[in-house]
C-alpha cells in the first residue's frame, strides 16, 4: 500500500502587524476558529481588544499564508512596576491559529515575530497566560503564584462598616487612579497605569472579562475608599479586581459593600483575588475566618519572558541600589558577573549602592533562563534556584544575591491581562 503523503504546509508569505481591514477581519476569524466559545471571542476582539486608546495594529502580529491570516498574536503595552522602577512590557493574548492551519509552524512564526518586534521597539518583558508545552520554547516561564481568598458573608459582616457600591464613572478616574497608585507603588509586577490604560479600562475594557462592571466602593458619607470589578453567575459574588485604600476603615467599608453585593446576589460566600500582603488581605487574615488558595504554574498558567536581559538588569539598577541600602548589611564590596542563556551583566556592589553594566569577569553567577523570570519577580528564592541543573551561585555571593533578589509577592491585576 502506498504511504500516505503528508500535506506540505504553504510558506509564510508575510509576518507583520495588521495592515488593513481584511487582516483585521481574518484575525478575528482565526481566533473564532481557534477557541471554544467562538461567539464570545468574536465580540471580545471586536468590541474590546481591537479598539480603544491602547490598541495599535502593529501590536497584533500576523502570519499570512494562502493569501490570508492563519495565525495571530495580539499584544498591548504596559509599564510594569519593580519598586521605584517601571519597565516597558507587553501583555499577550489571545494567541491562536486557524483550525485548518494548525501544527504547521505558523503560530511559532507569529510568536517569533512578536519577540523580534518587542526587541526592536524596546520592550524588556512580556507576560501571558498559557501552557508550558508551547510557551517554554519561546522563553516564557512561571513568575507569580496567583491566588484568592474565600470567606463567609455573615462572618465578614461582623467586621464591616456601612459601605456600598456604585457604578464607576469617568469623573471618578482621578481618585480611583490615586487609590490604585498608592496601593501598588511598591508591588512587583503591578502595572503603572497611565491615562491611556485607564481610558481603555473604563471604555472598551468594561465590555470584556478584564474590567467587567467596575464599581466604586464608597462609605456612608459617599467618600470613595476603593473600587472593584464584578461579574459571574447571578448567585456568585465573583470579584475580578479589587483595590482598597490601605487604612483599616477602608477595609471595613469594603467588607460592608461586599456583604451587601453578596446578599443582593443571594450568595453566602465572597471570593477575592488578592496578593498575600495587600492591605485588605492582611485585614481579612487578622479578622475574618477565610480559606486561602494559591496555585503554582509548573505546567503553565501565568508566564513571563525576559526579552532583553542586559537592558532589563541595567534598568533595574535603582531597585537593586534601594535594596542594598535598606538591607543595612555589613557586606564587603564585591563585583561579579551574572550569566544566563540570553545575556550577561556585571554587578558592582558597594556599601553605598549597586552599579550594573558590562560583565566584570569572575566570579560568575549562573541562572538558567528557566528560573530567571521567577527570580527577578521574587517568585523563586535564590537558595531554591541555586541547586537546580545549570545554576551556580558561589557560597560567598549567596548573601548579596539574597539582598538583590529577595522573595516577595508579585501580582498582576486582572485588568492588565490584555
Amino acid at each position: 500500500m502506498a504511504k500516505k503523503q503528508e500535506r506540505k504546509a504553504p510558506p509564510v508569505e508575510r509576518l507583520s502587524g495588521i495592515q488593513d481591514k481584511k487582516d483585521r477581519d481574518e484575525v478575528v476569524e482565526a481566533y473564532f476558529r481557534a477557541f471554544s466559545g467562538p461567539h464570545w471571542m468574536e465580540g471580545h476582539m471586536e468590541r474590546s481588544l481591537l479598539r480603544g486608546p491602547v490598541y495599535d495594529p502593529e501590536h497584533t502580529r500576523v502570519a499570512v499564508a494562502d493569501g490570508r491570516v492563519v495565525s495571530a498574536v495580539t499584544m498591548a503595552p504596559r509599564m510594569m512596576r519593580f519598586g521605584p522602577v517601571t519597565v516597558p512590557a507587553m501583555t499577550l493574548g489571545p494567541v491562536g491559529t486557524h483550525d485548518r492551519y494548525r501544527k504547521r509552524g505558523y503560530s511559532a512564526a507569529a510568536m517569533n515575530d512578536a519577540s523580534r518586534y518587542m526587541e526592536q521597539n524596546g520592550y524588556l518583558l512580556a507576560y501571558l497566560q498559557g501552557i508550558s508545552d508551547f510557551y517554554y520554547r519561546f522563553g516564557y516561564y512561571p513568575y507569580i503564584a496567583p491566588g484568592n481568598v474565600k470567606f463567609n458573608r455573615d462572618k465578614a459582616k461582623k467586621e464591616s462598616r456601612p459601605g456600598r457600591l456604585r457604578t464607576m464613572r469617568r469623573k471618578d478616574l482621578p481618585v480611583v487612579r490615586r487609590i490604585y497608585d498608592r496601593a501598588t507603588a511598591a508591588r512587583i509586577c503591578a502595572a503603572a497605569r497611565d491615562k491611556k490604560v485607564w481610558d481603555w479600562l473604563i471604555g472598551p475594557g468594561t465590555r470584556t472579562w478584564l474590567f467587567r462592571k467596575p464599581k466604586v466602593i464608597v462609605d456612608e458619607r459617599g467618600r470613595p475608599c476603593g473600587y472593584l470589578t464584578v461579574g459571574g453567575a447571578p448567585h456568585q459574588a465573583a470579584v475580578g479586581e479589587i483595590v482598597v485604600r490601605r487604612d483599616e476603615a477602608s477595609c471595613r467599608t469594603a467588607l460592608g459593600a461586599l456583604v451587601g453585593e453578596a446578599r443582593r446576589r443571594e450568595s453566602r460566600e465572597i471570593t477575592l483575588p488578592l496578593p498575600w500582603d495587600d492591605a485588605l488581605a492582611v485585614f481579612v487574615r487578622q479578622h475574618v475566618d477565610a480559606e486561602w488558595k494559591m496555585w503554582s504554574g509548573s505546567m503553565g498558567g501565568a508566564m513571563l519572558k525576559v526579552v532583553d536581559f542586559p537592558a532589563l538588569l541595567q534598568r533595574l539598577e535603582p531597585l537593586f541600589a534601594q535594596r542594598r541600602r535598606e538591607a543595612r548589611s555589613a557586606l564587603q564590596p564585591v563585583r561579579f558577573t551574572m550569566k544566563c542563556e540570553i545575556g550577561q551583566v556585571g554587578f558592582r556592589v558597594s556599601r553605598g549602592g549597586v552599579r550594573v553594566g558590562p560583565p566584570v569577569g569572575r566570579p560568575v553567577v549562573r541562572i538558567p533562563q528557566r528560573w530567571l523570570s521567577g527570580l527577578l519577580t521574587g517568585y523563586h528564592a535564590v537558595r531554591h534556584v541555586a541547586p537546580r541543573k545549570g545554576a551556580s551561585v558561589p557560597a560567598d555571593l549567596m548573601p548579596v544575591m539574597e539582598i538583590l533578589f529577595p522573595t516577595g509577592w508579585p501580582f498582576v491585576y486582572q485588568g492588565d491581562n490584555y
